[in-house]
């Protein structure tokens, strides 16, 4: 198979968490997948990039689709959280987190779709939150709207570009054993979400990748404008 007939997929916040578990899941499932982050370093799997930054975000997409020759999957995995008590969240972390989790997450959706429409064919999946599904029992007030946010822009996109045979789906994880909720909440108070969990116990990475595996797949070309829950069963 020749670099421009394999499935391209570009994974964002892929050095740790549910981003780092999907790039690997579709690498293992035969896709040329790139992960992006600030984190990474820029080899021919990772490049660095800050999607805060529009023109870094233009520059990386365009230098992926010119070495891949395709771009048929995009996952936005990156993303922030904070703890502040919601009358002390200032202006700067509502920019910070706003910026990160939701204008971000738009700016890769626009750098993929130019080449998605051209392919007539593409697949985004963003990453949202349980918190965007009712509130956080353990983030910010800006985090939980930033990620109703994201579900705002996904049913949005998966309208407008539906006809271009562009799919536009979303995944709403509950907490989930990344490295961020790991560094941000106690470990006394994640096993006691755990224990209160219908299932007993949080969720993992894969778990979500698998479901982000799927949305990718063609199996699901009918799904668009979707936001599932993988939550275990928590309300």
């Amino acid at each position: 198979m020749s670099r421009h007939e394999r499935r391209v997929a570009v994974v964002t916040g892929a050095s740790s968490g549910i981003g780092k578990a999907t790039a690997a899941l579709l690498t293992r499932r035969g896709w040329a997948t790139i992960g992006l982050s600030r984190r990474c370093e820029n080899t021919r799997r990772t490049r660095q990039c800050d999607i805060r930054d529009e023109r870094a975000v233009a520059c990386t997409f365009a230098e992926i689709l010119s070495t891949c020759g395709r771009m048929d999957a995009l996952v936005n995995c990156a993303g922030i959280a904070s703890q502040t008590d919601p009358m002390k969240v200032t202006l700067q972390e509502w920019d910070r987190l706003l910026q990160t989790n939701l204008v971000g997450t738009y700016l890769c959706c626009k750098a993929a779709l130019g080449a998605m429409q051209q392919q007539r064919h593409g697949r985004i999946v963003n990453v949202a939150s349980r918190a965007a599904r009712s509130y956080s029992h353990t983030s910010s007030v800006a985090y939980t709207c930033s990620k109703y946010g994201v579900i705002g822009l996904t049913r949005q996109l998966a309208a407008n570009f539906a006809g271009k045979g562009i799919t536009v789906n979303c995944v709403c994880p509950s907490e989930t054993l990344s490295e961020m909720l790991k560094t941000c909440v106690p470990a006394a108070r994640l096993r006691a979400l755990g224990r209160a969990h219908p299932m007993g116990r949080l969720a993992e990475p894969r778990e979500v990748a698998e479901v982000i595996g799927f949305l990718v797949s063609d199996a699901a070309s009918y799904l668009n404008g979707a936001v599932i829950d993988v939550n275990g069963g928590l309300g």
